[in-house]
């Protein structure tokens, strides 16, 4: 009987270690990461962040847009931007000793070895080699000094307010920095560029003109984000232990583009799906005006007519909330004189959702518009008006001129008769 109870006491007390066990060891259900919070916004980890529409530029979200932050390798995109509007694909770049000397992240050149541009901007973005765009810069502007200038100079153009670059590849230096919104823009103006989208979506390339390294021929991306998001097609990753986690996103569904771009983050990666996620959940584009379709009459000094019909080069469409949205359109015409020819530029239309502004485009002309009759017959009168003072100026300098001759030749005469008479 004794040896039944303690077996029994010794199965209690073995089955009642093993639940307690288990309970310690069972892990917590995880939070969903990035969750949206009430009110539908997307979780973001990162200190600052901003969602864009690529066609437009309209925020669809942000948080300390215009915040300035290290921006680590996220600056290789204007250093992209720069490579291709000053060089040609086909060129060949010289490595100098500096740049086979620049720390982290490479593309291991050494000292004297030529590569092509194409292989040297897609190492760049692909790989994020540091020493690629140390090269690049001096064969454009024969020192980072003077290239980080140059990238300046093409940040002010875009609108850029909140950035200033001091290396052509983001390492870090305290006045160096750039915002979320800044970044998109930057994406924006880049993806125009084939050769950049080629780049920013390519997770697999090989460096076929190297020159010396023959090695280190194949280059791959470990962005996540561009592995596993679905549409996603770029753009630039960095970090730094200042900058922590930064990503300049795009992703692409049924036609329309997102850009994100987030900074300062421990997970830029997942912070980037969110936004995307968060986008295409909530909004939708909706096309206001097709291309060339006739949507303003723009005012015309001197033309016989008054106006002149107008339109948009390209199909105009905005981002509108899924939940609803009234989009109104309202032209600002330029003052503008006939004659005008069909494309010529007479304004902007600005296109609003929900009273806010998401887009301005251009407006241009629909038709030609020639001078009207009154202008032409001043135009002629006033042509006729020029001929007839040519004349009567040459004829009147032709009579003064004749006068002239004829007095000098009176007193001429005199002084003759004169010298005669003595």
């Amino acid at each position: 009987m004794l040896d039944s109870r303690l077996r029994r006491l010794i199965s209690a007390a073995f089955i009642f270690i093993t639940l307690s066990t288990a309970a310690v060891a069972a892990p917590k259900a995880p939070k969903a990461a990035n969750a949206p919070v009430p009110g539908g916004l997307p979780v973001v980890q990162g200190a600052s962040a901003v969602l864009m529409d690529l066609d437009t530029g309209a925020v669809l979200y942000s948080k300390n847009a215009h915040a300035r932050l290290p921006n680590a390798s996220t600056t290789k995109i204007m250093t992209a931007i720069l490579i291709i509007e000053h060089c040609k694909m086909t060129d060949h770049v010289k490595a100098s000793k500096k740049a086979s000397e620049t720390p982290y992240t490479s593309l291991h050149l050494k000292p004297g070895e030529t590569i092509t541009v194409e292989d040297l901007l897609k190492g760049m973005l692909i790989r994020s080699a540091n020493d690629a765009a140390v090269a690049a810069a001096e064969h454009i502007a024969g020192s980072t000094d003077k290239f980080a200038d140059m990238m300046n100079r093409k940040a002010r153009e875009l609108g850029c307010i909140d950035t200033h670059f001091v290396t052509p590849n983001g390492l870090y230096d305290p006045a160096h920095y750039s915002s979320a919104y800044d970044l998109c823009l930057m994406a924006r103006y880049a993806l125009q560029y084939r050769v950049f989208n080629d780049a920013v979506c390519t997770r697999k390339y090989y460096l076929n003109s190297r020159s010396m390294n023959k090695e280190d021929l194949c280059v791959f991306s470990h962005s996540r984000f561009l592995r596993d998001y679905p549409g996603a097609d770029g753009v630039k990753s960095g970090y730094t232990r200042e900058a922590r986690k930064c990503y300049v996103g795009s992703a692409t569904r049924n036609g329309w583009r997102l850009v994100s771009a987030v900074l300062g983050s421990s997970d830029a990666n997942a912070d980037t799906a969110a936004l995307m996620n968060y986008g295409f959940a909530r909004f939708e584009p909706r096309t206001v005006l097709q291309a060339r379709e006739k949507c303003a009459d723009a005012p015309v000094k001197g033309g016989w007519r008054a106006t002149v019909s107008a339109c948009v080069a390209n199909e105009l469409k905005v981002p509108v909330p899924k939940s609803g949205g009234t989009v109104t359109t309202q032209p600002l015409f330029s003052r503008v004189e006939a004659p005008i020819a069909k494309g010529d530029k007479v304004g902007k239309l600005k296109a609003l959702v929900n009273g806010k502004q998401v887009a301005m485009v251009d407006l241009i002309a629909a038709d030609d518009l020639s001078i009207s009759f009154g202008r032409r017959a001043w135009a002629v009168t006033k042509g006729c008006g020029i001929v007839v003072a040519c004349l009567m100026g040459g004829i009147y300098g032709t009579a003064i001129a004749k006068g002239t001759r004829r007095r000098r030749r009176r007193v001429t005469s005199s002084l003759r008769i004169d010298n005669r008479r003595r």
